[in-house]
């Protein structure tokens, strides 16, 4: 019988285990401070950019390495198979010609050398470049981070509309839970008219149908949000919905775009910079270059192998190699005329890249002061519709106002709050886009609480 007992208790415990593994976890909430801290430690671009300014520093000794002394050794071992033959002619050593073979079958040498550049304008060039070079990448990990946090924040505010927008469709529908209720004692009573509980049972349906979809665009929003952060997509996340509304509504007092503060800017002079180090590295290849080097080295020889090894004989040498550059072809001189168009080339493009920047600017400006008239004129229209819905559905409850009444103002009340959630998302990304052109958005974002 105790056998019996044991199997419901374990299969019990089993299911008990299934079901709670089956129930998802609470989800982690995240503040936008939190997103973006998130986004920069764990977003995949980040890695890669990082990177970047490793591999420029690493690019830097290198360069620095030309200058220095570079000391390599060799080591060879022949064994001569067979040896050339040299034909000594008749008359110096004998009436007929002699054939002789010079050298022995094995020969062994080691040899160490120290080379150092003395003249070389290409390498100082080369070292400044380099300099220059890791600057570049410190600019364009601040360049990626800015992007990632941009990405998190657009997510994060569509996010924080869609909640914004599911607490009116929530309030929506407990509003007609209630009149619903109502409707269908006057209606048992006799009061009312079947067709106008239908017709509100509609409206109600078609409110939960909304919210279902929102769920749905909410869930799309936070796995676009998730990719921004570089989060695993299964896991649960929600966002904290307390974001200081009053200080994002304030407008930026300052309007005026300084294009040498933008990041991208930054780059694209960098990048002129690089392209006249170019131009002074083609024009020096022209230039000769001096180097001094040390030679030290041993050699042993002999026709049997054993012995060949016996006895060692060192020498060493010290000089200077002097290299002229003459004529290649016109290679190099073609070389510098390309690298000067090139420069030519980036300068134009800054200049119509500073043109767009302040299109940008300019565009993002006026898209944001339209759409911050735009949302406060839909928050007036909204509190006006709900003043109005709110004394209509007074009206319907006491009989003075009929159905159709009711429904004309909950339909304007509804489009007005859905006008009032699409002004608010596009202020918000307005306000983003503005910021971002001016080259402030770090700044913008460290003001959020």
């Amino acid at each position: 019988m105790k056998k019996v007992k044991v199997i419901p208790l374990a299969v019990f415990a089993l299911c008990a285990t299934i079901v709670a593994q089956a129930q998802p976890a609470n989800p982690t909430i995240f503040s936008l401070k939190e997103s973006i801290a998130y986004s920069l430690a764990n977003n995949p671009s980040s890695t890669i950019y990082k990177n970047e300014v490793l591999i420029a520093k690493q690019k830097k000794i290198e360069a620095l390495a030309g200058y220095l002394p570079q000391v390599n050794g060799t080591g060879t071992f022949d064994d001569n198979l067979k040896r050339q033959v040299t034909v000594l002619p008749a008359g110096a050593f004998s009436k007929e010609e002699i054939k002789i073979q010079f050298g022995n079958q094995y020969n062994t040498n080691l040899v160490a050398q120290v080379d150092q550049t003395i003249f070389d304008r290409t390498i100082t060039v080369a070292k400044e470049a380099n300099r220059v070079n890791t600057l570049l990448a410190d600019l364009k990990l601040l360049q990626n981070n800015e992007t990632i946090v941009y990405n998190t924040v657009a997510a994060y505010y569509q996010i924080l509309t869609l909640n914004e927008q599911e607490k009116l469709l929530v309030e929506n529908e407990k509003k007609y839970e209630e009149l619903l209720r109502i409707l269908q004692l006057q209606y048992e009573k006799g009061v009312a008219k079947k067709i106008d509980y239908d017709r509100m049972r509609v409206s109600q349906s078609n409110i939960r149908s909304q919210l279902s979809l929102l769920k749905t665009n909410k869930e799309l929003a936070l796995n676009k949000l998730k990719f921004a952060m570089g989060m695993d997509l299964a896991q649960n996340i929600a966002i904290n919905d307390s974001l200081d509304y009053s200080m994002q509504v304030s407008m930026p007092v300052n309007t005026t775009l300084e294009t040498k503060n933008l990041l991208d800017y930054k780059i694209l002079s960098n990048n002129i910079r690089l392209q006249q180090l170019d131009v002074e590295r083609k024009k020096f290849a022209f230039y000769p270059t001096l180097a001094g080097y040390a030679r030290y080295g041993a050699q042993t020889f002999g026709n049997d192998f054993g012995k060949s090894f016996g006895n060692w004989f060192d020498y060493s040498s010290v000089g200077l190699k002097l290299n002229i550059p003459i004529f290649d072809g016109n290679r190099k001189k073609s070389q510098l005329t390309q690298s000067k168009l090139s420069l030519l080339n980036a300068e134009e493009n800054l200049k119509i890249s500073s043109r767009n920047y302040q299109l940008q600017f300019q565009n993002a400006n006026t898209a944001l002061f339209r759409s911050y008239t735009s949302m406060n004129d839909n928050k007036e229209t909204l509190d006006l519709a709900a003043d109005i819905l709110k004394n209509t559905s007074l009206q319907y409850q006491k009989g003075t106002a009929s159905l159709t009444d009711f429904l004309n103002s909950d339909y304007s009340y509804k489009e007005a709050q859905s006008n009032y959630i699409s002004s608010l998302l596009n202020f918000l990304t307005a306000r983003v886009d503005f910021e971002k052109a001016q080259g402030n958005l770090s700044t913008y974002v460290n003001q959020l609480k």
